[in-house]
């Protein structure tokens, strides 16, 4: 899949001798900078307004596995259990999710969606895979295809890949 990467020199190669990026060099030019452009055309519509993609992960997070304790849910987003304190509080402040006593541990709290709450994060991903949409849609059949292989290939690189194949 070509990108917008420009040739790099060689540690130790002869001046003036240029070698194409490596897949590794590809990767982190591609994956970030193609999110970015998908979360911009998210944020044009109304669901996104005044909350933040991190905030939307903690919600999809919570839709999708439902209550969970807050170091469960900084876990699957691999960020440390301050960073969700600290976007849970807000989300809480917005009334989007509340938190209950986790009956399995007196000493735990689990975060869970508000019906607010709930509604948000399915607007939330009905706008970014429409999004998704509008960004793939002048894309050929044949390079569809070749892209949808790739992103089933990259799944592996995931924590969870097991459970998505």
């Amino acid at each position: 899949m070509p990108t917008s990467t420009a040739p790099t020199r060689r540690s130790g190669a002869k001046r003036g001798t240029l070698e194409a990026p490596s897949l590794e060099a590809s990767l982190i030019a591609t994956v970030a900078p193609v999110m970015r452009h998908l979360l911009a055309h998210a944020r044009r519509r109304q669901a996104w307004s005044e909350l933040t993609y991190q905030q939307y992960n903690v919600l999809r997070t919570i839709d999708t596995l439902g209550a969970q304790p807050q170091g469960e849910v900084a876990r699957r987003l691999m960020v440390t259990a301050p960073v969700v304190t600290r976007l849970a509080s807000t989300l809480v402040d917005a009334g989007l999710v509340e938190r209950r006593p986790d009956p399995g541990d007196r000493r735990a709290v689990l975060l869970a969606l508000t019906p607010a709450g709930r509604r948000r994060s399915r607007a939330m991903r009905r706008d970014l895979l429409a999004a998704a949409h509008e960004l793939l849609e002048p894309l050929p059949d044949d390079r569809r295809a070749t892209l949808a292989a790739a992103l089933e290939e990259l799944q592996v690189l995931l924590p969870d890949h097991s459970a998505r194949r």
